[in-house]
């Protein structure tokens, strides 16, 4: 309190000798001791009021703006189950991130656990699902986020397992694309919570196709997270995107930090899920993102990627440093796709 008084005061002296005014004629002006004034500017004042430092602001044609307070360690975390989610791996992962950084870019949000785990001061993020940027995208408006919440609201009174299919069926409507994007936020929300098993799973055509979990009833958000996830993208003013990932790190430069968490490569022994989008993450995709990351390295970039222990993976990033990690996969239709599985972390760093 003393330091933000020292500043305060620092300020008024500043603007008034800009302006060309005495201590006397300031407090005149305002209608104040001058007495009073000398010990605000000082910053020994004690119980100044917000009243009083408004009347000096307009006594020098300013307009006094109410300091924001930076926001961080808040208790948030992801708002919907989401496949390939690193939740688990939170503390291996983060002890490969730099010890500093610039701007944080996160091409693949999906779920965000580690984006709400670092909660960066500057920060890009993409997914090529646009039902799941809707939703980040009202986190970040006011408005918007009282609409999603009135939205979700709305699912949870009216859920059964008929609703629940007429939600579902939504997305082959015409038109669906232009709904308002808290619509279409709360719909992903809602079908995540109410699904089989949290499954997000699309066919070819792009239409959401799991079948109901025959819940009861749906918690489709919990309060103080939500008011704390608005809290923290409201004061960060973030970057938020569904573009291809090359396009959403162009912009990275170097000391900054691009976290890619793509759709995994496939076990050719096993049944991996990839089916987040329409839009198939191949061996193709696979290449091309291996050569983004090494542009970004070239650019003085800091990199990391996660996927699975593959030979494919490991070809693609050799000369790069390589962490083994297990972790286990909890979402997938088949009680048997579900296990223990390896995983590496790759950087470009030490």
């Amino acid at each position: 309190m003393e330091k933000m008084l020292a500043t305060l005061g620092n300020d008024i002296r500043k603007f008034r000798m800009e302006a060309g005014l005495s201590q006397e004629q300031l407090s005149s002006f305002c209608g104040m001791d001058r007495a009073q004034l000398s010990k605000i500017e000082k910053g020994t004042i004690i119980g100044v009021t917000f009243n009083t430092i408004a009347k000096i602001y307009d006594a020098l044609g300013m307009k006094l703006v109410p300091v924001k307070e930076e926001v961080k360690n808040l208790d948030i975390h992801p708002f919907v189950k989401w496949a390939g989610g690193k939740t688990q791996l939170l503390e291996v992962i983060e002890s490969h991130i730099p010890e500093s950084f610039n701007r944080y870019f996160e091409p693949f949000v999906g779920g965000g656990a580690l984006l709400f785990k670092l909660q960066p001061k500057a920060f890009s993020i993409n997914d090529s699902n646009e039902e799941l940027i809707c939703v980040y995208k009202c986190l970040e408006n006011n408005e918007l986020f009282e609409l999603l919440k009135k939205e979700l609201l709305k699912h949870e009174e009216n859920h059964s397992e008929e609703y629940y299919y007429q939600i579902r069926e939504m997305d082959k409507l015409q038109g669906f694309n232009e709904l308002p994007i808290y619509v279409r936020a709360g719909r992903l929300i809602y079908l995540n919570k109410a699904c089989f098993n949290g499954l997000y799973r699309v066919n070819s055509k792009g239409y959401f196709n799991v079948p109901s979990g025959k819940k009861k009833t749906v918690n489709c958000f919990d309060k103080k997270t939500f008011d704390n996830l608005n809290l923290f993208f409201k004061n960060r003013k973030p970057v938020i995107t569904s573009i291809d990932f090359e396009e959403a790190v162009k912009n990275a430069k170097a000391g900054d930090f691009v976290y890619f968490d793509p759709p995994y490569d496939t076990w050719e022994e096993k049944n991996s899920f990839t089916s987040y989008d329409k839009n198939a993450f191949g061996k193709d995709e696979q290449v091309r993102l291996a050569k983004v990351f090494k542009e970004l390295s070239d650019k003085g970039v800091y990199v990391m990627l996660s996927n699975h222990n593959t030979k494919f993976i490991n070809e693609l990033y050799k000369g790069f440093h390589i962490t083994v990690v297990h972790a286990k996969r909890m979402i997938n239709s088949k009680a048997d796709g579900r296990g223990e599985v390896e995983e590496v972390i790759i950087t470009n760093y030490e």
